[in-house]
C-alpha cells in the first residue's frame, strides 16, 4: 500500500522556525521530549535548502522587508491584526483576516523522497498561484519509540518544512488561495513526491491534529494496543502452558505403564519359547540313549537272546514314549495354558490403559473447548461491560458539559458586566484580546502586564487562584475575540507567567526593556 502524503500550512513563527529547522544548540538543550523527539544520531540524515535571494537574511529580516515592500506599493502600512468590516447596507460585520506574509507548511514524505522533488513542486506553486519558496527542510531525525528504550520499536515521522513568502511583490498584496486551490496544492504535492494523495477532511470529518500532539496521541495509541496484544497473548500462552503440562504427564505415566507391560508380556513369550524348547530336547536324548544301549548288546552267538531283548527295549521304550512324553506334554500345556492366560490379562490391561489414555484425550479436548468457550463468552461480557461503561462516560461528559457552558456562561455574563463598569478589568481584556490577535507580538508590555496583574489580585488570593482568574480572563477575551490554536496556548502560557510573578521586575520598572512590541 503507497503511502499517503499531505501539506498543513499555518502562518510562519519568524523566531522559532529557525532553530527548530536547523537544529541549534539552544533549541536542541531545551526541547521538550514528551513533545517532539529528536535523535541526534540520525540528525545527519536531515536536509535543508534556502533560495538564493533569501540567502543570509533572517526570516525577521525578511517579514520587515515585506511590510516595508507593501507600504512603498500600497502606500498604506501591511495590516497584520484581523479587523471588523460592516456591509453599510445590510449593517452585516464581517472579519478581515490580518496578513501573514511568511508561511510555513509540514509536508508528510517517505523514505526515499528527494530535495529535488520538494523543490519541482515549490516550483509548480509558485508558477501557479505566485507563492515563493524561501526553504526547505528535510526532518528525518524525528519519532517515537513504540516501547521506550528498545530501538527496534522506533517509529520515525519522516516530513519536510517548507517556508513561504506569501505576498505579491508587484502589487504589495497578499497572495490569496481558496479551499479548492489549497486541495489541488495537495494533489499536486502527491504527483510530485509519487505518493497517495490523503483524504480530504471534508470527507473524513476529522480535524487536524498538530504534528506534535498528532505525534503523542499515535505513541499513546501503539503503547496500549501494544500492551493489550502482549497481556493477551501473555495469558493465552499460560493457558496452553498449563494445558500441555497436565496433557504430557498423563501421557507420561501412561507411556510408562504400556512399557512395563510389553516388557512382561515379552518375557512371558520367552519363558513359553524356553521350556518348549527344553521338551523337545529331552524327547531327542531318551531316543538315543535306547538306540544307543541296543548297540552295546549286539555280539556274535547270541542273536536270539540279542532279538528277545530287543523286543523288550522296544516293549519298555514304547512303555516310556506313551509315558513319559504325554506327562510332560501335559505339565508344559498347563503352564502354557496359565501363561496364555495370564499373556491376555496383560494384553487386555494394556487395552485398558489405551481405551484411557483416549478418554483422557477427548477429557482433555473437551475440557480445551469448555474452557475455549468461556474465554469467549467472557470476553462478550467484558465488551458488554465496555460499551455500557462507554455509555455511562459519555452521558457524564455531556452533564458535565451542559454544566461546564452554563458555568461559562455565567462567568462570561459577570465579566460584560465587569468589562462594563470597571476601567482596569477592560484594559485587562482588552491587553489580553490584543496578544492574542497580534500575530508577531509575542510578550505583554509593562502597562499590560500591571493591569491584568491588578485584577488576578483584587479576585485571587493565592498563586493559583490568580492563575484561575488568569484563566478566565482569557476565557472571556476570546469569548470577544477568537484566536488560532497557536496563541490560544500561547496566550494562556504568558497569562500563567503574569500570574506566576514572571512580569513583576517589568511592572516595577515600568520599562520594555527595549522589546519591540
Amino acid at each position: 500500500m503507497a503511502k499517503k502524503t499531505s501539506i498543513n500550512i499555518k502562518p510562519c513563527n519568524v523566531r522559532s522556525s529557525g532553530p527548530h529547522n536547523r537544529r541549534t544548540a539552544e533549541y536542541l538543550a531545551n526541547i521538550r521530549k514528551e513533545k517532539i523527539y529528536v535523535r541526534t544520531d540520525l540528525m545527519a540524515k536531515n536536509e535543508e535548502w534556502v533560495a538564493p535571494e533569501l540567502g543570509e537574511t533572517t526570516l525577521e529580516e525578511r517579514n520587515r522587508q515585506i511590510a516595508a515592500m507593501v507600504k512603498e506599493k500600497t502606500g498604506r502600512a501591511m495590516q497584520t491584526k484581523d479587523r471588523e468590516k460592516v456591509n453599510k447596507k445590510t449593517g452585516k460585520v464581517t472579519i478581515v483576516r490580518g496578513s501573514t506574509p511568511i508561511k510555513e507548511g509540514v509536508v508528510v514524505i517517505k523514505e526515499d523522497t528527494t530535495m529535488k522533488q520538494l523543490q519541482h513542486f515549490c516550483e509548480m506553486c509558485k508558477e501557479r498561484w505566485g507563492i515563493t519558496p524561501l526553504q526547505i527542510f528535510i526532518h528525518r531525525d524525528e519519532g517515537h519509540y513504540v516501547n521506550p528504550g528498545e530501538v527496534a520499536t522506533w517509529k520515525p515521522n519522516l516530513h519536510a518544512h517548507i517556508v513561504w513568502d506569501w505576498m505579491n511583490h508587484d502589487t504589495g498584496k497578499s497572495c490569496k488561495l481558496n479551499g479548492k486551490d489549497m486541495g489541488d496544492m495537495q494533489t499536486l504535492l502527491a504527483e510530485c513526491l509519487e505518493m497517495e494523495r490523503g483524504t480530504s477532511k471534508e470527507i473524513t470529518g476529522k480535524k487536524h491534529l498538530e504534528r506534535t500532539d498528532y505525534i503523542i496521541a499515535k505513541q499513546k495509541q501503539e503503547a496500549e494496543r501494544a500492551k493489550a496484544e502482549k497481556d493477551a497473548a501473555k495469558a493465552e500462552r499460560d493457558v496452553a502452558l498449563r494445558e500441555a503440562d497436565k496433557a504430557k504427564t498423563e501421557q507420561e505415566k501412561l507411556k510408562v505403564g504400556n512399557e512395563e507391560k510389553e516388557r512382561r508380556s515379552a518375557e512371558l513369550d520367552s519363558e513359553i519359547a524356553d521350556k518348549e524348547e527344553r521338551v523337545r530336547k529331552a524327547d531327542r536324548e531318551n531316543t538315543d540313549n535306547i538306540k544307543s544301549g541296543i548297540a552295546n548288546l549286539l555280539g556274535k552267538g547270541k542273536y536270539a537272546a540279542i532279538e528277545k531283548e530287543n523286543a523288550r527295549l522296544k516293549a519298555e521304550n514304547e512303555r516310556i514314549r506313551k509315558a513319559f512324553p504325554g506327562a510332560v506334554n501335559n505339565k508344559v500345556e498347563e503352564r502354557t495354558r496359565a501363561l496364555a492366560t495370564e499373556k491376555q490379562e496383560i494384553e487386555a490391561e494394556r487395552d485398558r490403559a489405551l481405551a484411557q489414555n483416549r478418554s483422557l484425550g477427548m477429557e482433555r479436548d473437551k475440557a480445551v473447548r469448555q474452557l475455549q468457550e468461556q474465554k469467549t463468552g467472557e470476553q462478550h461480557r467484558i465488551s458488554m461491560a465496555v460499551i455500557r461503561a462507554t455509555e455511562e462516560k459519555d452521558k457524564t461528559i455531556r452533564l458535565l458539559q451542559g454544566a461546564l457552558k452554563s458555568s461559562r456562561d455565567i462567568l462570561n455574563l459577570l465579566a460584560d458586566i465587569l468589562y462594563k463598569a470597571s476601567e482596569i478589568f477592560r484594559r485587562a481584556v482588552d491587553a489580553i484580546i490584543h496578544f492574542g490577535t497580534e500575530q508577531h507580538k509575542s510578550i505583554f508590555a509593562p502597562s499590560e502586564a500591571a493591569d491584568i496583574k491588578s485584577v488576578m489580585q483584587e479576585y485571587g488570593e493565592t498563586t493559583d487562584q490568580q492563575k484561575a482568574v488568569g484563566t478566565w480572563l482569557c476565557g472571556y477575551a476570546e469569548h470577544r475575540r477568537p484566536f488560532d490554536e497557536i496563541k490560544h496556548r500561547h496566550t494562556l502560557n504568558e497569562v500563567g507567567d503574569v500570574a506566576e510573578g514572571k512580569y513583576d521586575w517589568k511592572i516595577e520598572r515600568g520599562q520594555d526593556n527595549g522589546i519591540k512590541m
